[in-house]
């Protein structure tokens, strides 16, 4: 099963549809993200970049890293790359403006971006980032070049200014059978069930039922 999560214009004459992703409710490989699709008459206009952004907050605030399911195609692995490379030369910019935050790991720029530490040294390594002392056995280490990287967000920002704001996030763990207890048709019917998520649960679990609970979105 699948949660979809959809993205829409708003104006006088009330919501319209402008695409949409999805992504299976509990996904062993770590897949934030199964499909995206943008209608073709609301392409080009950066939905699709912050449909992506969107679900890389979710990833963050599930403490979960997460990535896009594979094979990409062509056009989505170009998309997601210039995400990937965004969103690392953000904080990497961050990071020389500030002078108590001489260096950064993989971890860490896992846990402020959300995406696993193979997306992120998969882009460094693309952009030749990434170098090592050829007669040392020594780590690898994160080559900047602040003006190119700079430069980059720059154009990335005009290109794409729509941003996610983290603070208008309204979320709420996915509720499972084996953390809260089956919820009853009669007791969702009583309380509401709102954008898949029931405001009234059962405390008593199921002893088959084994699931685990995956942090989903509730707005």
């Amino acid at each position: 099963p699948f949660l979809f999560y959809i993205i829409c214009e708003y104006d006088s004459a009330g919501y319209h549809f402008a695409g949409y992703y999805s992504k299976e409710k509990r996904c062993v490989q770590g897949y934030n993200l199964s499909c995206i699709m943008i209608l073709p008459s609301k392409q080009r206009e950066g939905y699709g970049k912050l449909l992506i952004e969107f679900s890389y907050l979710l990833s963050k605030k599930e403490g979960v890293p997460g990535s896009p399911e594979k094979p990409l195609s062509d056009f989505g692995l170009l998309s997601y790359r210039s995400y990937w490379r965004r969103a690392i030369y953000e904080i990497l910019l961050a990071m020389h403006a500030d002078s108590a935050s001489p260096a950064i790991s993989t971890d860490e720029l896992s846990r402020q971006t959300g995406m696993t530490v193979d997306d992120i040294i998969s882009t460094l390594q693309t952009d030749g980032m990434l170098q090592r002392p050829e007669s040392s056995s020594a780590s690898y280490s994160i080559s900047v070049d602040i003006d190119k990287i700079s430069d980059y967000v720059d154009k990335a920002r005009q290109k794409n200014p729509r941003r996610i704001d983290p603070t208008k996030l309204m979320w709420a763990p996915y509720l499972t059978k084996a953390t809260f207890g089956a919820v009853s048709n009669a007791a969702a019917a009583a309380t509401g069930v709102t954008n898949g998520v029931s405001n009234s649960v059962q405390s008593s679990p199921t002893a088959d039922d084994d699931e685990a609970s995956a942090g989903e979105l509730s707005v």
